[in-house]
């Protein structure tokens, strides 16, 4: 099959596989605002959380897996299976030691933080911290796995944590009869369990697919070092997003209060979720089934080969971000209603977090190129050009974020994290122009101005049928009904015109 192929099937399949997760992430939150609405709790264990979700975000989607996939393509190509399962072996001894000291330091350092500061949220951190350290031994193995050509079992694995996380909210309320904080000391728990439950998972796929890492202790391998060189850099210039959104919260926690409760966080999660659905989905999930193909490219030194293949994933990218990014302003109030207004969760909630929602989809097609710009760069093993422009993002962001959060609240820090994205990506695209001249950006350019032709199509009917007297009098008042109609109209009107200006992403995305 030919590379394209590969990738695009690849994607479907991670697509699938992320979609179930995502979905039980939907159902996760539906469960957080039945329990627990925007409140203060809420806020403390997202708070909490953010530690050892910005591990699985850095780790499980970005910098060790980076890092490790090139190194390791080049040692089963130059040295065989036998001996990298050993550098293997020594990789993940010296990830387990480190990451023990790593844990064991930050619950001393929560524990001395609550003697001068008692919180609720320092109280979770320290429970879930563990979990750092499990989800970053399954990145590892995941990362393995997707160069072996194994990509369904890494991206299965996220549901598992899903899952373990709804059993806790239901089972604690439901067969235990707790609330509050009691029942968000089970769903803390939950995480852990889950996150056992994933490492044995993949470790037993590694056994399945005969790659299981030898014992070792060889931490002078130079393939180490080259891991954790490369790993370095890498950690800022993948996590922009992710550490823009740990500031965002931290923000929030601090300055954003309603009736006497810190609301930011909760509010922030339920957007973060609805608008990471797409994301996860398909943009994290093609860059991970390209930046195998990305590496290999690069190490056979094909830079017209590796320039297509760059050219296709910007494209297919694009064909999909672009319409979801309009969709999800339109359709953000009645998505929202849909989803979470019952129990605790009432219409003021749903009205403060639909206007979050509607300024991050606004960056959607940067998160979404984000990830495939940052690991070409990786693949031609550049790492310092995105950390340098990630952290120019990043102290960005933080100014943004103190600038728009007094008059614009939660909506100020999404919009912050959108903006400095899209400048995020404009920078990246001109530093890989210089670096592969190879890639062809008018063929992109014109590829772009059909996907916004067929964009504004779509928002044009999408305009129409959310006029108020269309959508009072056609629609109806139940939210469920007006975003089913709004989602049929804007895929068949987008995909019609897509078809009509011939659009190769259409065909291509269909065939596979």
């Amino acid at each position: 099959m030919p590379t394209s192929g590969r990738f695009v099937r690849a994607t479907w399949l991670i697509a699938g596989c992320t979609f179930c997760s995502r979905v039980l992430g939907l159902v996760r939150e539906c469960a957080f605002g039945y329990f627990f609405s925007t409140s203060e709790l809420l806020s403390a264990f997202r708070i909490a959380f953010m530690a050892p979700n910005l591990a699985r975000r850095l780790f499980g989607e970005g910098a060790l897996s980076a890092a490790l996939i090139p190194v390791m393509t080049r040692s089963i190509e130059a040295q065989g299976d036998e001996a990298s399962r050993r550098f293997f072996g020594s990789l993940l001894t010296l990830l387990g030691a480190i990451l023990v000291v790593f844990v064991l330091s930050a619950e001393a350092v929560i524990a001395v933080w609550r003697t001068l500061q008692d919180d609720t949220a320092l109280i979770l951190a320290a429970i879930l911290m563990p979990y750092m350290a499990l989800i970053c031994l399954v990145a590892a193995v995941g990362a393995v796995l997707n160069v072996r050509g194994h990509f369904a079992a890494p991206a299965a694995v996220p549901a598992i944590l899903n899952l373990a996380m709804i059993a806790g909210i239901v089972g604690g309320s439901a067969w235990l009869g707790l609330t509050g904080r009691d029942l968000m000391y089970v769903v803390c728990v939950s995480v852990l369990i889950g996150g056992v439950i994933q490492l044995l998972a993949t470790g037993w796929t590694l056994r399945v697919v005969r790659f299981t890492p030898l014992g070792g202790l060889g931490w002078r391998d130079p393939r180490i070092r080259e891991v954790i060189g490369l790993m370095a850099p890498m950690v800022l210039g993948l996590s922009a997003v992710q550490i823009n959104s740990l500031v965002d919260y931290v923000i929030a926690y601090s300055f954003i209060v309603e009736n006497h409760e810190r609301v930011g966080p909760a509010v922030l999660g339920y957007a973060q979720t609805i608008y990471q659905l797409p994301l996860g989905m398909f943009g994290i999930a093609l860059a991970t089934a390209i930046f195998p193909i990305l590496a290999a490219k690069a190490n056979e030194g094909d830079r017209a080969g590796l320039a297509d293949v760059v050219a296709r994933g910007i494209r297919i990218n694009l064909f999909v971000a672009l319409p979801a990014s309009v969709g999800l302003i339109f359709v953000a109030h009645p998505l929202v209603a849909t989803l979470f207004e019952r129990g605790r969760f009432d219409a003021q909630d749903t009205q403060r977090v639909s206007w979050v929602l509607v300024f991050y989809a606004a960056g959607l097609a940067a998160y979404f190129l984000q990830h495939v710009l940052v690991r070409t760069f990786y693949a031609m093993r550049d790492s310092k050009t995105p950390a340098r422009i990630a952290g120019f993002m990043v102290v960005l962001n933080f100014a943004l974020n103190l600038a728009l959060v007094f008059p614009l609240k939660e909506r100020g820090l999404a919009l912050s994290t959108a903006v400095c994205a899209t400048i995020q990506v404009i920078w990246l695209a001109t530093r890989l122009n210089r670096r592969l001249p190879e890639l062809r950006w008018r063929a992109i350019a014109g590829a772009v101005v059909r996907m916004l032709l067929a964009t504004a199509v779509m928002s044009a009917v999408l305009a129409a049928l959310s006029l108020p007297s269309v959508a009072g009098h056609a629609l109806g008042a139940n939210a469920a009904i007006r975003l089913a109609v709004l989602v049929a109209a804007g895929v068949l009107s987008y995909a019609l015109a897509a078809f009509l200006l011939r659009i190769e992403e259409l065909r291509s995305v269909l065939r596979r």
